[in-house]
């Protein structure tokens, strides 16, 4: 059984994970890199991606040019200038990590999807393991409160290769083929979460999930696509296409629903296992308490109070 140590520092961040599930706020400043290591990346700003430095392992991030991979929107049927999502803009706003790169969309009709898609190269995820962690940054900022469907895989398999999970709905619950991860603590605020879904927990044929994936072969079309459920859809006149440009420009008139997306990765978490305390810090553990207070012989699964010299820790087992 896997068992992770937290410090007392961490112990509000870890109530709020159990209370709002798989979703979070973000903390501060963003993502703690050095808590994690093996990251392999779909998207993440440019000075993350230089932060992670050697703890990356595989860069898929979105090309500024869009020569290996683009973030594609999709068109509609009956007139391909029209997109079904538009990239609303926005001034002075930040993301998680405090700085203005991130990814908004708004839908122009009810379908609105957005594609990271590979073009001359393709998405390597083969070095995904079932210890990592998918990790997305995500904020609701539209006039209403919106659910989102995140697939993440080969979208010519998704169905019975990958992950198909949504946002605002409970989890475990079904949703055609997606399935609920939780809600946005505080729905469309403006503000940005984490999602934190480890593969362990997807892959749990007894848990909630029970998705199965494949990841070694490279993946030459889609691999991370976001859809809106059932939105309210943005109002916008719109001209063109300019000079150049294949698509029609927009002016948004009304804003409906609203997303924005500040990195999408896979992590395994680097924390400290229990049996260091003693091989770490020579100390040996005194007493084992359960978050009741209580005094237990030897831990099960869940949380406990583990008391050394040092002082106390909790821990899930």
């Amino acid at each position: 059984m896997r068992k992770l140590l937290l410090t007392a520092s961490a112990l509000m961040a870890c109530s709020a994970a159990f209370a709002q599930g798989y979703i979070t706020a973000a903390p501060e400043g963003g993502f703690d890199l050095n808590s994690g290591k093996d990251y392999v990346v779909l998207y993440a700003p440019e000075e993350i991606i230089s932060a992670m430095g050697s703890k990356m392992i595989s860069n898929n991030n979105l090309d500024p040019n869009s020569v290996d991979n683009t973030l594609e929107y999709w068109v509609t049927d009956w007139d391909k200038k029209d997109l079904t999502l538009y990239n609303v803009p926005e001034e002075g706003v930040m993301n998680s990590f405090g700085n203005d790169e991130h990814i908004n969309a708004t839908p122009l009709y009810a379908w609105g999807t957005g594609v990271f898609m590979s073009k001359a190269k393709a998405y390597d995820l083969s070095k995904v393991t079932d210890e990592h962690h998918i990790h997305i940054g995500i904020r609701d900022f539209g006039s209403t409160p919106s659910k989102y469907q995140l697939s993440i895989g080969s979208q010519s398999t998704i169905k019975n290769n990958g992950f198909q999970v949504q946002v605002n709905l409970g989890v475990g619950a079904a949703q055609g083929d997606f399935v609920g991860i939780g809600s946005l603590p505080n729905a469309n605020d403006g503000k940005w979460y984490y999602i934190d879904l480890p593969i362990k927990d997807l892959i749990d044929e007894d848990g909630d999930f029970g998705f199965v994936y494949d990841f070694s072969k490279p993946i030459t079309d889609g691999v991370f696509t976001f859809t809106f459920k059932d939105p309210t859809c943005s109002t916008a006149t719109k001209s063109g296409p300019a000079p150049g440009e294949t698509v029609y420009s927009y002016d948004i008139t009304k804003l409906g629903s609203a997303v924005s997306f500040d990195h999408v990765f896979f992590y395994v978490p680097q924390t400290q296992g229990i049996e260091d305390i003693t091989e770490a810090d020579d100390q040996t553990i005194e007493a084992i308490y359960d978050l009741s207070g209580r005094r237990v012989n030897e831990m099960t699964k869940g949380f406990y109070i583990v008391k050394t010299a040092a002082g106390a820790k909790k821990v899930l087992k």
